[in-house]
């Protein structure tokens, strides 16, 4: 911002002389030249940031700007990574909760977890609380491996208190 400051000023300043010069000179070939010169410090101080430009500091700026650019995508990633597997365990829970509905049986606690498996998220382990009797637990029990992959040695289940 300071640079932008100066470079506005040194143009401001530049233009003043520039017009105080012309108005003060003479008339025939003298006025020429003087608005030959007048033009040239006029396009120097307008080009100056170009001019004087500093290519180390710019190439710095611009490293700094993709690593930061870098790790800003890779904290997206990860978000969406944890998003998505916030997502898949919800409705994997909602499937359990609607197959043990199907089947009369009153849970009061489900929850599933998933893991990284192959660049996916997949259901890896359920727990499960409520009253069921061995028939549903078993008829819930392979649904849950058929239907979501998760098997009998994952299935966590409490009864009710």
């Amino acid at each position: 911002m300071g640079f932008l400051r100066s470079w506005a000023k040194g143009l401001i300043a530049a233009s003043v002389l520039s017009a105080v010069c012309t108005q003060l000179g003479g008339r025939g070939a003298v006025k020429k030249v003087l608005d030959f010169v007048c033009g040239v410090v006029m396009l120097s101080v307008l080009l100056s940031p170009l001019l004087s430009a500093d290519s180390e500091a710019f190439a710095d700026a611009l490293s700094d700007y993709r690593a930061a650019a870098v790790a800003l995508t890779e904290d997206v990633e990860q978000r969406e990574k944890q998003l998505l597997r916030t997502y898949i365990e919800q409705k994997c829970g909602a499937y359990i909760w609607d197959e043990a509905d199907t089947l009369g049986v009153a849970l009061t606690e489900v929850s599933v977890r998933a893991r990284w498996r192959e660049e996916n998220w997949i259901p890896w382990e359920a727990r499960l609380q409520g009253d069921i009797t061995t028939e549903q637990l078993k008829t819930l029990s392979a649904c849950m491996e058929s239907q979501l992959g998760i098997p009998p040695e994952r299935q966590h289940w409490n009864e009710q208190d």
